[in-house]
């Protein structure tokens, strides 16, 4: 649980360090707010997992069906568009549209909660009902249970094809991403936070321990559904350029959030490893990082770290790259 920018505790314990402590309080980089858990904004594609669910369990969706990507989305008024319009995914299953993060693909998956599959009138209120209630069953609607402080999560109240994709009033922090990509890698179990192993007195006798929680199971999709799921958040990862030759197998998902059209975009990734018995699972946001590809090559390193596969000292010894103007627009 990492946040940047950070500060030495050591100078701010015991005997504080005044002249260091005011420094701190005015750095307009906010060093003493923890992003990781206050943070919350925009989740992106990352959200997509939650709509393939919902138009899955809801029967409007099959893992074989096979939906052509039009560009721009007509059955809305803004007509929203693909990120690869004028070009097209064309016709792609639910896997293939995690891969490719298809906006126009999971537009119609929203467009389908909201009209009961395209037999009744769009309803604004029937389709945000249903997201949220998938993105409950993650745990998208409460805290995540550690014992620090940790904004509270905001389900979309509006605009459902939006919302589909992660973006309308969607927000919640990277924590609570965390929780849910660790979810959707063990196929359905949610689970309480803690930040806790064991408490232990000076001559380290154990006071108390702690141990995983589960909150729910998200027991609404077929072994092969989770499958499809699964197999889409591999496929990324294997056309990702960060992870181009990466020894352990990995799956995830990338999302590009837009907050201030005068900023860059937040850059965002989620995923696990290895791919057929995950052992680790993580959410990284660099809040306007430009593009998610920044945030995968980021996990990526977390990755080789946690593997053994680089040393501490070759991870970080890395530089910035100037980025051109057109890593603000969005790609997935």
């Amino acid at each position: 649980l990492v946040s940047y920018p950070g500060y030495d505790g050591n100078r701010l314990a015991n005997t504080v360090d005044a002249e260091y402590f005011n420094r701190l309080r005015f750095d307009k980089s906010n060093p003493q707010y923890n992003y990781a858990t206050q943070e919350s904004i925009a989740p992106g594609s990352t959200f997509k997992m939650v709509t393939a669910t919902a138009g899955l369990s809801e029967n409007y969706l099959t893992i074989g069906e096979r939906i052509r990507d039009l560009g721009q989305y007509e059955n809305i008024s803004n007509r929203p568009k693909c990120w690869i319009f004028p070009s097209s995914h064309g016709d792609i299953n639910v896997s293939e549209a995690i891969r490719h993060s298809c906006n126009y693909f999971f537009y119609e998956v929203g467009f389908r909660l909201s009209s009961n599959n395209h037999l009744s009138a769009y309803d604004d209120a029937l389709g945000t009902s249903k997201l949220q209630k998938y993105a409950s069953l993650y745990g998208l609607d409460e805290k995540t249970g550690i014992e620090i402080v940790e904004s509270e999560p905001h389900m979309a109240t509006e605009f459902p094809v939006m919302a589909s994709i992660g973006q309308s009033n969607n927000s919640y922090t990277t924590v609570q991403l965390a929780r849910y990509v660790t979810a959707v890698a063990n196929s359905g179990t949610v689970y309480n936070y803690t930040l806790l192993n064991r408490v232990e007195d000076l001559s380290g006798n154990v006071i108390e321990s702690f141990e995983p929680e589960v909150r729910n199971k998200v027991d609404v999709l077929t072994g092969e559904e989770w499958d499809a799921i699964h197999a889409g958040m591999r496929m990324v990862v294997e056309n990702s350029g960060a992870f181009r030759g990466f020894p352990i197998t990995a799956a995830g998902k990338t999302g590009t959030a837009q907050q201030d059209l005068r900023r860059a975009n937040h850059a965002v990734f989620v995923g696990y490893a290895p791919y057929e018995d995950p052992k680790i699972s993580i959410a990284t946001r660099i809040a306007f990082g430009y593009t998610s590809a920044n945030a995968a090559e980021l996990s990526k390193n977390v990755f080789a770290y946690y593997f053994g596969l680089e040393d501490r000292d070759a991870l970080l010894s890395g530089e910035a790259e100037d980025i051109d103007s057109s890593s603000n627009q969005i790609s997935d």
